[in-house]
């Protein structure tokens, strides 16, 4: 029991940093990450595939659209036995939209539209650090756009000022064995067979144009995204290494995970103006937690014999998003645009969280240690620029945007059922992020 013990705590502290889509955490699309990441109720072209599909049966050209997107963190994490600044890696990605509007006739005619929108990290396909629960980490943005995802969505105008659409977004995950075993000279190897495999969720979406009086048009758009998780799942089989009963490691967990969430947004636009307010919720009630436990007995259930992990009352939390678009006819066929935008977003991570288990080898037993999760309610400025080219001159969009997040302070404790806290720190920092899109009108 014992050496089961040690084995599982050390294979259980593989904890994986649970993350979300890029688009759930900064938006999707230069336009409409610059103003304040709205979009539901006015994204246009690819960017509909993430914020309202139904926006899809707006499109009237062909047009595919290259860009980039980077992002630098800077989180701390202050107080006893802390370490001041915590190591994120940047966050760097392609990005590639193309919009199609379909070529039907009769009552259909310019009324149904098709965009993709693919988000690709320059350097790795899915990435899921694993850290000991009691190392000081930012579970809720580490790695967060470090993800393939892809997204479509089809759109149909329906008429009566009513727009229907539906979609799926999809997140890579990994799966896969490794064995280790004797060979007949007694020297041990191992067998590794992992595979990447997608994991999908629906997005439906409808916006409505408000007989409203005046030249100014008002539309509402309300639109359902569902959970989107991406695991990781490696199982670790020892048994054939001696004749110790070795149980098999299930090194698992959430590697990525966007709750469910529902997002109303009221938009008015006028000529080249557009401004708009969202709401949005965010299920994060029912997240399965970071990871599972290691080894699950044939009887007894989890944590039978080995350590379970920390069990996290995780919360359902709300953003609030305004964002606006100026546009000024510079030249004929030419456009140019400024926009700006805020919004807030809460923390689904409780500020009082409870302890872990780990194997202490003096004591020959598990022991109580502080679970070092950090994160808080971010305050984001937005802002950004476009440059909109019409025939007779080259049909090209180009569209830059960049985005401030603030952690705003906050103290996150650890505490054991006794009342004792383990742990105590404030929780800041800071994101900038930007980037570059440029499109083709075909």
């Amino acid at each position: 029991m014992a050496t089961t013990l040690v084995v599982s705590a050390c294979a259980f502290a593989w904890s994986g940093a649970t993350s979300a889509s890029p688009e759930d955490l900064f938006g999707y699309g230069a336009r409409t990450s610059a103003m304040g990441a709205t979009g539901v109720a006015h994204a246009t072209g690819y960017e509909s595939a993430f914020h309202n599909p139904a926006l899809a049966s707006t499109t009237r050209e062909n047009k595919l659209t290259l860009g980039y997107t980077g992002a630098v963190f800077r989180l701390d994490a202050k107080g006893d036995g802390l370490p001041g600044r915590t190591s994120v890696s940047p966050a760097r990605g392609a990005v590639i939209g193309a919009e199609l509007p379909v070529p039907l006739g009769g009552v259909l005619a310019r009324r149904v539209g098709v965009v993709m929108a693919f988000y690709e990290p320059t350097d790795v396909v899915v990435r899921g650090r694993v850290l000991y629960p009691e190392k000081t980490q930012f579970p809720m943005l580490d790695n967060r756009a470090q993800s393939i995802t892809i997204r479509a969505g089809i759109g149909v105008d329906v008429g009566y000022g009513v727009r229907v659409g539906a979609g799926f977004a999809a997140l890579a995950e990994v799966v896969g064995t490794v064995v280790a075993a004797t060979d007949a000279t007694g020297r041990v190897g191992t067998r590794v067979e992992d595979q990447l495999v997608a994991t999908y969720a629906p997005v439906f979406g409808a916006t409505y144009d408000l007989p409203a009086r005046g030249p100014a048009l008002w539309t509402a758009g309300l639109v359902y995204r569902g959970t989107l998780d991406a695991r990781f799942a490696v199982v670790i089989d020892g048994t054939k290494l001696s004749s110790l009963q070795i149980p098999l490691f299930n090194i698992s967990g959430v590697a990525q995970y966007d709750p469910a969430q529902v997002a109303f947004e009221l938009a008015r636009t006028l000529d080249l103006d557009t401004f708009a307010a969202q709401f949005v919720y965010k299920r994060w009630s029912s997240f399965p937690g970071i990871i599972e436990p290691t080894v699950v007995c044939n009887s007894g259930g989890a944590g039978a014999c080995g350590i379970l992990p920390p069990a996290i009352d995780w919360r359902d939390t709300f953003a609030v998003r305004v964002g606006g678009d100026h546009g000024v006819p510079i030249a004929r066929g030419a456009e140019f645009h400024a926009r700006g935008g805020v919004f807030y977003e809460m923390s689904p991570l409780p500020s009082q969280l409870p302890t872990a288990q780990a194997f202490d080898a003096a004591a020959k037993g598990a022991v109580d240690v502080p679970v070092r999760y950090f994160d808080s309610d971010r305050l984001v400025f937005t802002a950004g620029a476009g440059l909109r080219l019409k025939r007779p001159l080259p049909p090209i969009d180009i569209d830059f945007f960049a985005q401030y997040h603030v952690l705003l302070p906050r103290t996150i404790r650890s505490a054991e059922a006794s009342g004792t806290i383990l742990s105590e720190g404030e929780a800041s920092g800071h994101v900038l992020v930007f980037g570059l899109n440029a499109g083709v009108r075909f």
